[in-house]
């Protein structure tokens, strides 16, 4: 399922994500495709390549999908992206490149559960605000709440969420 907020569905129209290939997955792709996902002893579901380089405590959460999100959670790479206003489209594309193929790698994962990424486009909150792109992964988990529900009460924001079944 794909889900969007009206102002990242004007994004995504710009950003023609039915185009996205491969050629789209950021720089570090590779490492984070290669290491794949691992279920972790209290059944959180990690990106290995990311759990290596988080710094958080477990304690820290209440559950495992906040949990998730925080060790799943990283900028989009925009270190060689130009500035100006295709910013925001290239962004997507390589968040969405990079989300597309960890759901589809997940389906081959003995027993997972179903696996949520949520996109996000916005403006950044330095002295030159440039766009910037986050992503983060999470699992279903039963009893617990998803990281985040894109609603119509998301109207100004871009978010995007999507599910195995869109890949």
């Amino acid at each position: 399922m794909l889900i969007m907020t009206g102002p990242m569905r004007e994004l995504a129209e710009r950003a023609r994500l039915d185009t996205v290939t491969a050629a789209d997955l950021p720089p570090g792709a590779a490492e984070i495709l290669t290491a794949g996902w691992a279920r972790e002893p209290d059944g959180a579901w990690v990106l290995a390549a990311l759990r290596r380089s988080y710094s958080g405590q477990r304690a820290a959460f209440d559950d495992l999908t906040g949990y998730e999100a925080a060790v799943n959670g990283r900028a989009v790479h925009d270190l060689d992206l130009p500035r100006g206003t295709e910013r925001a489209a290239l962004l997507l594309r390589r968040g969405y490149a990079l989300s597309r193929a960890v759901l589809e790698q997940v389906r081959s994962v003995p027993d997972a559960p179903a696996i949520t990424a949520l996109i996000t486009v916005s403006r950044s909150f330095t002295e030159d605000p440039e766009w910037v792109g986050n992503q983060t992964f999470w699992a279903e988990h039963e009893g617990e709440q998803p990281y985040v529900e894109v609603d119509d009460g998301f109207d100004a924001e871009l978010l995007l969420s999507m599910s195995q079944g869109t890949v």
